[in-house]
């Protein structure tokens, strides 16, 4: 079955197919960059949101990126730099 890609999503038709060898490998070239804009959108809701206006907008994204800042921080600084990613991983409770 052929699908026309000007009728259909590009991003879900792509040319090199989902979870093969060759994407895998193009996914791991990914930038930093293209990371952090995929967790800007997922992990802190901007893909949906309802938000009008660009100074608002812009105060939101900046407040997500100062808190992905100050978790990294926080991590490095704790002597945990393997979680200096994470945003969901626990803390280790100390005494």
């Amino acid at each position: 079955m052929r699908i026309s890609l000007n009728d259909h999503d590009r991003r879900i038709f792509v040319p090199t197919p989902h979870g093969s060898p060759s994407w895998h490998r193009g996914y791991h070239r990914r930038s930093a960059l293209e990371r952090i804009n995929n967790r800007i959108d997922n992990s802190f809701g901007f893909e949906r949101h309802f938000i009008r206006g660009l100074a608002k907008m812009q105060t939101r994204v900046s407040l997500a990126l100062a808190v992905m800042m100050a978790m990294a921080l926080g991590h490095a600084n704790d002597g945990r730099p393997g979680q200096m990613r994470s945003l969901v991983q626990p803390i280790p409770a100390t005494g």
